[in-house]
């Protein structure tokens, strides 16, 4: 055993990549799982993606011909449902509501992405239904919108035609309330404070590079060096603006996350908070060439707040799908951080970054990204990069990319997972003699065949007794499979696969055995401690339900098993 395990370091500390042929770059790269989704019923390009009530939900957008479609779809049940909207919504805008329906607004009123329209709806998950909404103060296209703290809703933006600032109280119609300082084109609109906002960007009305200006609802327009130096990323998929903020568990401040691209063509993470403006530092720059050439970053930067990371999609000329992935928990402060006046900047906590990548995908096309709810990224539609003439030729596909740890750890073992069967084999091998002595069976004994665990399974499996272990994860009440998975940023197959493959039970009898033998230490340590406070502490929603499941592990009370113990 010792022996194998000395042939397997060289080959763990090996700094080549064999796949590549070369040393690795600076910056992590690890090998992503992705499938393919059921197409959808249309193909589109400027439509809005997004996740409502569960459900991956695409409206509006051109299809064909770069002919606008009033239509929506939502994916159920392994297809896609047509639902027919007021309006076309091409090159329009989403935002979600606080009852959980979603805002759609504006578009070209002409096909070809001409013109500008005033219609606004209400789409509701629920009944999967538009409604009219209140109209916007002037006809728009490629605009935003944001909810504001107050409730109100606030829209900027335009394409070919002059721009403002519109605010609705969701009852009464859009109304300019203020000039804007440059004409923008999908602006990136952050609120902040009581009622509150910043605008700016840096695509103007007809799709040119501008320097930035930043406007202020209620305020003075005024600039910031930082966006001089790092002009903002526009894009004309900009994701909703709650999809571009981290939420702090701790204080339940927010910080917006963008990107941002220098003269040179490097890019950056930039992150705006109470005012102040912030280049993020990352151990490792963003990457603009990968193992196989350059990386086209085509979207912007999105967040996924159940992991407190910010993502970008990109992919290179063979069709290999990238996600750059950084972990910004660091910057989630605590409520640490203090109020300046708009235009301030403060240095950053450091962000880790990897980069995840897939095998070149013949049909995929850079269209809108949308973040499931079992933690999957979803691309949906769009063009084929560098197609002049993608517009009048969209996708109808929609691909889900996983960007779990667990592939990262595969990535760090992949130089010698094939390794991994002959020392399980061994291994096996080893036990069953040992238990053959030990039982005094013949040799010639029948021995049932069982799966090898894959390596994949077994890396998760790691991973999950480090959350259980390290973080005491079974301690938290109501504790799911779901939750797991949401955590590790996977799914729930996998998780389930991996606690099989690693433990050969299931979720419940993994969890119930953390909490049991954290409750036997507790029992030992202090047997004098109300059964109420230790099943609290070890996370069983009531006193009942902890007794159930400790008679099932040891076949009776605690209180029994704690005088056995004594005798």
């Amino acid at each position: 055993m010792f022996l194998l395990l000395a042939m397997l370091t060289p080959v763990l500390a090996s700094p080549q990549d064999k796949a590549t042929g070369r040393a690795e770059a600076e910056v992590p790269f690890l090998p992503m799982q992705w499938e393919r989704l059921p197409d959808m019923t249309l193909p589109r390009a400027g439509h809005k993606s997004f996740v409502a009530d569960g459900q991956l939900v695409m409206v509006g957008g051109h299809t064909g011909g770069f002919v606008r479609t009033a239509t929506a779809e939502y994916l159920q049940d392994d297809g896609w449902h047509i639902v027919k909207t007021l309006y076309p919504h091409d090159l329009g805008f989403s935002l979600r509501l606080p009852d959980g329906d979603w805002l759609v607004g504006g578009g070209s009123s002409d096909d070809f992405g001409i013109g500008q329209t005033f219609g606004v709806e209400r789409y509701n998950p629920a009944e999967h239904s538009f409604s009219p909404f209140p109209i916007l103060d002037v006809k728009r296209a490629i605009a935003s919108a944001a909810l504001l703290p107050s409730g109100e809703i606030l829209v900027a933006g335009n394409w070919y035609a002059d721009d403002a600032l519109g605010l609705s109280d969701g009852i009464q119609p859009f109304e300019t309330v203020q000039n804007t300082a440059q004409n923008r084109a999908n602006p990136y609109i952050f609120p902040y404070g009581k009622r509150e906002a910043v605008i700016f960007g840096s695509l103007d009305h007809h799709g040119e590079h501008v320097e930035s200006i930043i406007d202020r609802l209620g305020g003075e327009a005024f600039t910031s060096g930082l966006l001089s130096e790092w002009r903002p990323w526009g894009d004309y998929d900009q994701p909703p603006v709650e999809n571009m903020r981290l939420v702090d568990p701790v204080s339940g401040q927010g910080i917006y996350l963008f990107r941002g691209e220098n003269a040179e063509g490097r890019q950056a993470i930039l992150s705006f908070s109470d005012g102040m403006f912030t280049k993020v530092d990352t151990d490792y720059e963003i990457p603009s060439e990968g193992p196989w050439g350059p990386i086209f970053w085509f979207s912007s930067l999105f967040t996924d707040s159940r992991s407190a990371a910010a993502l970008i999609a990109g992919q290179d000329e063979q069709r290999r799908v990238y996600l750059l992935v950084a972990d910004c928990q660091s910057l989630l402060s605590g409520g640490s951080v203090s109020s300046v006046m708009p235009g301030a900047e403060r240095a950053s906590s450091r962000a880790t970054v990897k980069v995840y990548y897939t095998h070149p995908i013949k049909d995929f096309c850079c269209g809108p990204t949308a973040i499931l709810p079992d933690g999957r990224i979803v691309v949906t539609g769009g063009i084929a990069y560098g197609d002049p003439m993608g517009n009048y030729n969209p996708s109808a596909a929609v691909f889900a990319f996983s960007p779990f740890e667990a592939s990262s750890a595969v990535a760090h073992v992949r130089r010698w997972l094939w390794f991994v069967p002959a020392l399980l084999c061994i291994l096996a091998c080893g036990w069953l003699i040992m238990r053959r002595k030990r039982r005094g069976t013949p040799q010639q004994e029948e021995v049932t065949d069982t799966p090898t665990p894959s390596g994949k399974d077994l890396a998760l499996y790691s991973m999950i007794c480090d959350l259980m272990e390290g973080e005491q994860l079974f301690r938290q009440p109501g504790l799911t499979i779901a939750d797991l998975a949401s955590r590790l940023r996977s799914n729930t197959k996998y998780i389930s696969n991996a606690i099989s493959a690693g433990a050969g039970c299931g979720f419940t009898e993994l969890l119930n055995g953390y909490r049991i033998r954290e409750a036997e230490k507790m029992l030992l340590t202090n047997p004098t401690a109300r059964m109420s406070e230790i099943s609290e502490a070890v996370g069983y929603a009531n006193e009942s339900s902890f007794f159930r499941n400790f008679k099932l592990v040891h076949g009776c009370t605690p209180q029994q098993w704690l005088a056995k113990g004594k005798q």
